[in-house]
């Protein structure tokens, strides 16, 4: 028996399968603990379920996506709305330096997965899909990314990205806690002390992220609602002309670079931009999006990278966790800070912003010592930086390996 679901149906089954997830994680401790989304938990249940249908032969699904792509656009579009060039010059030159090893470890995530990949004989594509793709960025952009991958011969290629991110997203708080206290501990970080007179090069203690708007007022949410559509239609044209130069993008990047612009003006305009607003919907746009993604996939398309995907994973685990011990930590100076945003490195590029935030908070609560530096420039980076630089060097990867570059 086929269940064929049509467009405000397949919404409306999101919708549910995203509060269930909600529902689930609040009753697990071990869920919310490493920061697991709502979506995925009700998502990979019903996935699960509809496996069972599809294996035993007695029910099927099928969906319309018509909306998930718009949904996803959306969200993509808020995140650009946090690029502002001023907090990004605010922070110095330490969030340069995070941004530039975050790129190197992107690339050598997907020479691992592409490389493993390879030897067992499968498409290089679903070795991104296990890569940079799911752990450097997440289940959002598993569900951006991993369907281009599909289009370009990557059977199976979004399965294994949801898979692989929910694996980053456990393994990211499990194990960037420890690599920050053998470093705070082995290297006796605690008892060293900065000179008196030695000057900071930011006094991040002192800058402020957020807009000075704490409340959500529900005046400001059709403006904020109408600020990221007019992104998203002015992004348009962006993406038409990055298509002519014959590359291919995710439909969203064009959205994120436009809300980028928009945001800058407005600040050196001085227009009112509905951050909180937009961050709100951003939330809603991100759950519906990915919990319609994860419940259409189809699990039973694992078996037959199930002994190749392990191999992946397991070797990024290990890959990550020697960069960010050995190279990390001395290009973030060496010191207590320095520790902190290890581990907040370790939590983006294995899971999720998420991830890294609750790995921070658990090792400065743990030496009662706060990492102003830490909490600043780690959100700045994982948190949207890496999303531009995912959707040029992903895509980069992926035109030179069907160019038989790679």
């Amino acid at each position: 028996m086929v269940i064929s679901l049509n467009l405000t149906q397949s919404v409306f089954l999101g919708v549910l399968v995203f509060l269930l997830g909600s529902f689930i994680v609040k009753k697990v401790p071990f869920l919310e603990r490493y920061c697991i989304p709502a979506p995925v938990v009700g998502g990979l249940l019903f996935s699960i379920f509809h496996l069972i249908g599809v294996q035993t032969g007695t029910y099927s699904f099928t969906f319309d996506m018509a909306l998930k792509d718009f949904f996803m656009i959306a969200f993509f579009c808020t995140i650009g709305f946090s690029a502002s060039l001023k907090v990004i010059k605010a922070g110095g030159i330490t969030i340069g330096i995070l941004f530039v090893i975050s790129s190197i470890m992107l690339v050598i995530q997907n020479v691992w997965g592409i490389t493993i990949a390879r030897l067992f004989g499968l498409n290089p594509l679903i070795g991104m899909c296990a890569g940079a793709i799911s752990l450097m960025g997440g289940v959002g952009s598993s569900a951006a990314f991993a369907p281009i991958m599909e289009q370009n011969g990557a059977v199976g290629g979004l399965t294994v990205a949801i898979t692989s991110a929910t694996f980053g997203l456990v393994m990211g708080g499990l194990v960037s806690g420890p690599i920050a206290k053998r470093l705070i501990e082995k290297r006796h970080l605690m008892m060293r002390q900065k000179s008196v007179d030695a000057k900071p090069e930011v006094d991040y203690s002192s800058l402020q992220v957020e807009d000075e708007v704490t409340t959500i007022e529900v005046k400001n949410m059709a403006m904020g609602f109408f600020q990221v559509v007019i992104a998203m239609g002015f992004g348009t044209l962006i993406s038409q002309l990055i298509a002519m130069t014959g590359m291919v993008f995710p439909a969203y990047v064009g959205a994120i670079f436009a809300a980028a612009i928009y945001l800058n003006l407005g600040e050196k305009f001085h227009w009112r931009i509905r951050k909180k607003e937009i961050e709100a919907f951003g939330s809603l746009f991100l759950n519906v999006f990915l919990a319609m993604t994860i419940m259409s996939l189809e699990l039973w398309k694992l078996v037959s990278v199930a002994i190749p995907l392990i191999i992946i994973l397991i070797g990024q685990v290990l890959l990550l966790a020697l960069f960010a011990y050995f190279i990390v930590f001395l290009v973030a100076g060496r010191d207590y800070d320095a520790a902190v945003i290890t581990a907040g490195f370790y939590g983006y590029a294995m899971g999720a912003t998420p991830n890294a935030m609750a790995s921070m908070s658990a090792v400065v609560t743990h030496y009662d010592r706060p990492s102003p530096k830490a909490f600043f420039t780690v959100p700045i980076v994982g948190g949207f930086l890496m999303d531009f630089a995912m959707a040029v060097l992903i895509m980069a990867h992926m035109n030179l390996i069907l160019q038989g570059v790679l």
